[in-house]
């Protein structure tokens, strides 16, 4: 097994490997051809991380992530916004009850990014926070028949050194509160954060690092 950066010929095994590991997420809800969009346009712009693990050439593992995640999400959605845009609109037309639950759950907050990006593209760039320089990790995904054998510790062990190249400090990451989650993330060293509650009222544990 060696993970490598992930690459374009990738894109369609990790999007499988993604909805077959995250079957209820929001994003797969959306469909195949959305998270194959998804997918090439965090490939596309700089600062993303996108990792694969293989064996014996299989994709059995994948990581998603950001060495600094608001211009890396920025960045996708000039590039590729009215893709992603194409590809929820198709999902919501074949699945009312999806459009329901976007539209009662996150349509608001969707909006909102929308009009704030609209307003940073036409002023000038804002000064850099304060604070220590934090990037993130958005999935880590393992194949169901191949977990524990350390392929999600490989995994993560690459996106903290490629974290730390690219100058971050901390690693964040939010994860469901199950039992495996978070004997994983406690046993690599993370430390809890507290807890997130989506508006749709699902409760995620926040998990930290300190990259240098």
């Amino acid at each position: 097994m060696r993970v490598r950066a992930m690459t374009d010929a990738d894109v369609r095994a990790a999007v499988r490997l993604h909805v077959d590991v995250l079957p209820m997420e929001f994003l797969t809800r959306f469909g195949e051809r959305f998270l194959r969009t998804y997918y090439r346009a965090w490939l596309a712009v700089p600062g993303g991380l996108a990792l694969v693990a293989e064996d014996d050439g299989r994709v059995v593992g994948a990581l998603l992530g950001a060495t600094g995640p608001a211009e890396h999400t920025r960045a996708m959605v000039r590039r590729d916004g009215w893709r992603l845009a194409r590809d929820i609109g198709l999902a919501l037309v074949r699945d009312w009850p999806l459009a329901r639950d976007l539209l009662v759950t996150r349509a608001r907050r969707y909006a909102g990014g929308l009009y704030r990006l609209a307003r940073r593209r036409s002023a000038a760039a804002p000064a850099a926070p304060a604070g220590p320089v934090v990037g993130e990790v958005t999935h880590v995904l393992v194949d169901a028949a191949q977990q524990g054998h350390g392929i999600g510790r490989a995994l993560v062990a690459e996106a903290i050194a490629q974290a730390r190249a690219a100058g971050d400090e901390q690693l964040v990451l939010v994860t469901p509160p199950d039992l495996a989650a978070q004997h994983f993330y406690d046993r690599l060293g993370w430390r809890r954060d507290g807890e997130i509650t989506s508006r749709s009222g699902e409760v995620f544990l926040r998990y930290r690092y300190d990259v240098r």
